[in-house]
């Protein structure tokens, strides 16, 4: 899918980023993360406090977030029972959308009633069994407090926003894909803005086994490195304000143009990369928006640290962006930082990038 405008860029009518707010593993703001960042702390942590159990097969460690638990229930004027029955993603995306409003300059209350739309990007509820069958002493609010709906409308709801309000779901591209979808719909006239929010929390050790079972070693090994065999774990919650730049009060970054596309079938298997459509994607998006690769200095990649993803990504690249360099083109990932936070891991790029550019 391509989400092809005729734009000028000249004319203030360019979709920008101008509110950014998010939590990651050990750092509670995007200050705190570029700090983190800049000192080279070693955010994945064996001592993650998420579960205490022992197994052979469960991984020990984990990038997570702090204060997972703690929610300012009066500040969003909302009753202590529907907070217990609210899943704590939807808790801390209400808290960071805040923010990230708050950071563009507006003030939360001037949106109330406006075609805003609200677009999340996850994956899996890990508490949603407990929710939803375990504590049955609770009320029929947490069908809803654990629903992937919920995640998306209770940010429209409490906000009182008009605009369209879903949750996508494309396993580690969700937040990406989220934002692609919050560019087209304001391009296409279906909201005037867009709050993009994404949310990944480790809360059940079944997960983890489960990704272990499938062969992948969750370990602490930088991506790109010829031993590598696996990634670690990571949480994060991020939300990015999108508006067209000459509404903006700020602005961090333009948003060009944004492409997406889908593999379909591959002898290999579902999980299985593709060099060939990515190659495609890239080649596609750069021809579409008029920006020559050799302009690039810089690529923040996906690179999870896995022999398979990470070759069939780096072979992409030189394809599309090297050729003809006369200057190497510098890539990088995050996630040797604080590790995979999965649907969430592309609001992790834009951080880093955010808190090294500024």
């Amino acid at each position: 899918m391509a989400e092809k405008t005729d734009i000028d860029m000249n004319s203030g009518d360019e979709i920008v980023i101008s509110g950014i707010a998010g939590r990651f593993p050990d750092s509670n703001n995007m200050n705190q993360l570029g700090e983190n960042l800049f000192n080279k702390v070693n955010l994945v942590r064996a001592d993650h406090r998420r579960w205490d159990i022992e197994h052979p097969a469960l991984p020990e460690r984990m990038g997570t977030i702090n204060d997972v638990e703690k929610f300012d229930a009066d500040f969003f004027n909302i009753s202590i029972e529907q907070v217990h029955a609210l899943d704590p993603m939807a808790r801390l995306l209400l808290e960071h959308a805040y923010e990230a409003i708050v950071d563009a300059g507006i003030n939360p209350m001037q949106l109330r009633g406006k075609k805003t739309a609200v677009i999340v990007g996850m994956t899996v509820l890990e508490l949603q069994e407990k929710f939803m069958y375990e504590n049955l002493k609770q009320f029929f609010c947490c069908i809803i407090g654990c629903s992937k709906s919920t995640m998306a409308n209770i940010l429209s709801y409490y906000l009182n926003l008009k605009g369209p309000s879903y949750t996508v779901d494309t396993a580690c591209s969700s937040s990406l894909y989220a934002m692609a979808l919050g560019y087209r719909d304001i391009i296409s006239g279906r909201c005037e803005d867009a709050i993009i929010g994404t949310a990944h929390l480790c809360l059940h050790p079944v997960i983890n086994l489960n990704f272990s079972h499938l062969g992948i070693k969750l370990i602490k090994i930088p991506p790109f490195d010829t031993d590598s065999s696996g990634y670690s774990r990571s949480e994060t919650v991020s939300v990015i304000y999108l508006q067209r730049a000459k509404n903006a009060k700020r602005i961090y970054t333009t948003c060009k143009h944004i492409k997406i596309n889908n593999d379909g079938y591959k002898e290999e298997g579902i999980t299985f990369p593709s060099t060939h459509m990515q190659s495609i994607l890239m080649t596609e998006l750069y021809k579409e928006c008029g920006i020559s690769p050799l302009f690039l200095d810089y690529m923040e990649a996906h690179g999870t640290g896995t022999k398979v993803g990470d070759l069939e990504e780096v072979n992409a690249i030189h394809n599309v962006l090297c050729k003809d360099r006369k200057i190497p083109l510098m890539i990088g990932s995050v996630k040797s930082n604080l590790g995979h936070a999965e649907p969430a891991s592309g609001f992790t790029q834009i951080a880093k990038i955010y808190r090294t550019a500024c």
